[in-house]
């Protein structure tokens, strides 16, 4: 269903190395990878339990027409790993691949380009820096997720 000019979207997660979308009755659909085009990549927060939380939404649009928005924490490390690929990526009108899996108890990402896997651009990523808040350390990755959401800017522009 459609409203106006603007396609409807099918909303998709990541969970547990698998790709999962939610029918109309709110059953998981579960799927190995999404495939097709990609749009736009953005910033939204959602609640989540009364505090808004940022999340990005990567839109892919696959060759029926069909577009897929996928969700993902805003420093998950999914998340990194699937920008940091995507930056490798020279040509945008190839479809990509993003394809999931467990690793032990964690979900990692491999991503496909014309049907060739892509590797991260960027080897090293800016540290994760330890501050002291009072009279505790805290991790600050505000400068890893700005060099992230660079990548995010330079992908978007090449679109």
């Amino acid at each position: 269903m459609s409203l106006g000019n603007k396609p409807s979207k099918t909303y998709l997660n990541i969970k547990e190395g698998k790709i999962v979308a939610r029918d109309k009755e709110g059953k998981e659909l579960i799927y190995d990878y999404v495939e097709g085009y990609l749009g736009e990549i953005t910033i939204k927060e959602r609640d989540f339990k009364g505090e808004l939380v940022k999340y990005w939404y990567i839109d892919i649009k696959d060759k029926s027409g069909v577009v897929y928005s996928l969700s993902l924490s805003y420093s998950s490390g999914v998340a990194k790993s699937l920008f940091n690929s995507l930056a490798s990526a020279t040509d945008f009108s190839k479809p990509i691949r993003i394809e999931p899996y467990l690793s032990g108890d964690f979900t990692k990402v491999v991503v496909y380009s014309g049907g060739e896997r892509i590797a991260w651009k960027y080897p090293e990523l800016p540290p994760i820096e330890e501050v002291r808040v009072g009279d505790k350390t805290v991790k600050d990755d505000s400068k890893r997720m700005k060099f992230i959401t660079d990548l995010v800017n330079q992908i978007n522009g090449a679109l």
